[in-house]
């Protein structure tokens, strides 16, 4: 054996490295497999001399016999030819020209006789089915037309050629995907609704001695930020000051963070820190609203952080879906920390703690960047921008644009 170092750190000659197989494993496995194989041939060569067809025995994993879902494209076959080596053709076993079963491993010539064969008792205890049915319900008739249906039209929409059909089919899964997102929201809801009267009910029984799960964890938050005594305490005056004593941290974070562009924060009164007068300055590659300076004011509640504030945009106010005719601005995040009763928005999307007047803003300036429809503020708007989108008209772009001069003075 050499003594030479190899790259895995060890003389060159050991290979000790190399997987090893347990060579008695393996005999065992081949040796059931052959037995296995025994077994088979038997069973088929007394079901030959007994004038019958052989059919893979059941074991009891198998399944009440179902309409097929796949289908067999038989056309793509039509007008094309096929080079067969010799000895190819010979017999049925295997995979050859023709139409391939790959769970009974055999070839068939023509449709016809792989039709025949997929509706066999052969093929369907190959692929785990008793070859029994049962009567169907009537949910599952429906079921089943339903998805027909489906698939139908599925295979309409791959043959959309034009882009307008495109775009129609797309609006149409758009809508699909919201409204499951909005069912899975009504769900997760409706889960939560129960957890929190089972829990409710636990501490009718038990008393306050019982935590119920998620009950104080924005007391436990406001303690890890190291604060205390918001909304919990009986004392407004202090939780007033708390909150005074945050958002002048907040707002002078603000002020001298270099990483803003676009967002300006002061006081409307230098004796009032929850009013805050700010400037959203909106990008000029906004497609709607590029270049406008927008005035708002954010009025913050003694409760903060535990309750969100309160945001309406300044004379001119902004032709935007998600912005009241008054200006009051309507975003999820600004909604306060408790269940939708319309199921609409999920309590993730709502206001927590967690959030500051940094993320609040942002997201504003998002709300530019990507108006958004769905429940509006303002109906009109949302209208409009729908009809934009369609292609119908320009005529929100156009108010759009007029709010942008009026905000800079030019109207």
């Amino acid at each position: 054996m050499s003594n030479k170092s190899s790259a895995y750190g060890k003389p060159a000659g050991d290979t000790d490295f190399r997987k090893k197989y347990d060579l008695d494993e393996y005999a065992a496995k081949a040796k059931d497999r052959e037995a296995a194989e025994k077994e088979e041939r038997k069973a088929r060569w007394e079901a030959k001399m007994a004038g019958k067809k052989y059919y893979k025995p059941m074991d009891g994993s198998e399944t009440l016999t179902t309409a097929r879902n796949a289908t067999q494209d038989f056309s793509r076959l039509v007008g094309t030819s096929t080079l067969v080596p010799a000895g190819a053709g010979v017999g049925k076993r295997g995979r050859g020209a023709g139409f391939y079963c790959e769970a009974c491993d055999l070839t068939f010539k023509d449709n016809l006789q792989w039709v025949e064969h997929t509706n066999s008792m052969q093929h369907q205890r190959a692929i785990g089915a008793t070859g029994e049915v049962r009567k169907a319900t009537a949910e599952e008739v429906h079921a089943r037309i339903e998805a027909l249906w489906e698939r139908e039209q599925e295979r309409k929409r791959e043959q959309v050629v034009s882009l307008q059909e495109r775009l129609e089919v797309r609006k149409e899964e758009e809508e699909k995907e919201r409204e499951e997102k909005r069912r899975k929201r009504r769900e997760a809801e409706e889960r939560k609704r129960l957890e929190k009267e089972a829990a409710a009910k636990v501490k009718t029984e038990y008393g306050e001695d019982v935590r119920i799960e998620g009950e104080h964890d924005e007391d436990d938050m406001m303690a890890a930020m190291g604060f205390t005594g918001f909304g919990a305490t009986k004392n407004s005056s202090t939780s007033s000051a708390a909150a005074g004593s945050l958002l002048r941290r907040q707002l002078k974070q603000m002020q001298s963070a270099k990483d803003l562009p676009g967002i300006s924060c002061g006081l409307v009164s230098d004796s009032n820190i929850f009013e805050w007068e700010v400037m959203l300055m909106i990008s000029d590659d906004c497609k709607y609203y590029g270049g406008g300076n927008f005035r708002a004011h954010l009025t913050f509640p003694p409760t903060y952080p535990l309750m969100p504030p309160k945001m309406v945009f300044q004379t001119p106010i902004p032709f935007h879906p998600n912005i009241y005719p008054n200006g009051e601005l309507c975003i999820s995040i600004l909604h306060p920390p408790e269940e939708d009763k319309y199921g609409y928005e999920a309590a993730s999307e709502r206001w927590s703690p967690v959030q500051t007047p940094e993320t609040i803003l942002l997201s504003v300036i998002s709300l530019f960047e990507d108006p958004n429809d769905e429940s509006p503020a303002n109906v009109e708007a949302a209208r409009l921008l729908r009809e934009e989108r369609e292609g119908k008209n320009k005529d929100f772009r156009r108010r759009c644009r007029k709010c942008v001069r009026e905000s800079l003075g030019e109207d």
